[in-house]
């Protein structure tokens, strides 16, 4: 019996996979907040974008004024 749970290694490779699936979730976690910074400056540059805009009722100049 200990034999057999000595050659047994159906937990092992179980095990290196979480550790695996682990390591790509924190690379994309690291991943994420060095580019969190741009991201928001692109979300508020948007934002502001789409207020002008509907605040003049013009995109890049065309259009009729309100």
């Amino acid at each position: 019996m200990i034999r057999a749970l000595i050659h047994d290694e159906e937990g092992q490779s179980t095990v290196e996979y979480m550790l695996l699936i682990s390591v790509i979730v924190i690379a994309m976690v690291a991943a994420a907040y060095a580019f969190i910074p741009t991201f928001k400056e692109g979300v508020e540059d948007l934002a502001k974008d789409i207020k002008k805009i509907l605040s003049d009722g013009k995109i890049g100049g065309i259009g009729t004024s309100r």
